[in-house]
């Protein structure tokens, strides 16, 4: 799905991969790993925020096509 994406789809779907598998691991074992990594900074909140961004477009996709890809 993602391979013949725009690049701005790639990152969206990236981030919100990456912050779903960090939710499902803080789920299984209560281990936070972006914290982990990056310490609770505003880094961290910068990446949150990014999630929560590409979350949003991801569920904005549903309704409305991507110019750039056709998608």
């Amino acid at each position: 799905m993602l391979k013949q994406a725009c690049i701005f789809c790639k990152v969206v779907g990236a981030i919100g991969i990456v912050g779903c598998l960090n939710w499902g691991v803080i789920g299984l074992s209560g281990v936070n790993v972006v914290e982990n990594f990056l310490g609770q900074g505003t880094l961290t909140r910068v990446i949150y925020v990014l999630v929560g961004l590409s979350g949003l477009c991801l569920l904005a996709s549903y309704f409305v096509i991507c110019p750039k890809c056709k998608k």
